[in-house]
């Protein structure tokens, strides 16, 4: 596994699990979890999207 697959399956592991731990929550403080997990996904992407040894094909 790359590094980029593994960071992948890591962050895809820990949002599934927050989500996950949504019906335990009141309604009112989903908006928070989904913002955590924007800012979260947003920044794994920028990694993988970035140009680098990491990413080179």
């Amino acid at each position: 596994m790359t590094e980029e697959e593994a960071l992948a399956e890591r962050t895809t592991e820990g949002v599934r699990s927050r989500l996950e731990s949504l019906d335990g929550l009141p309604t009112h403080e989903h908006v928070a979890v989904f913002e955590t997990v924007h800012r979260e996904l947003s920044a794994v992407l920028s990694v993988l999207d970035a140009p680098g040894p990491a990413t080179a094909r």
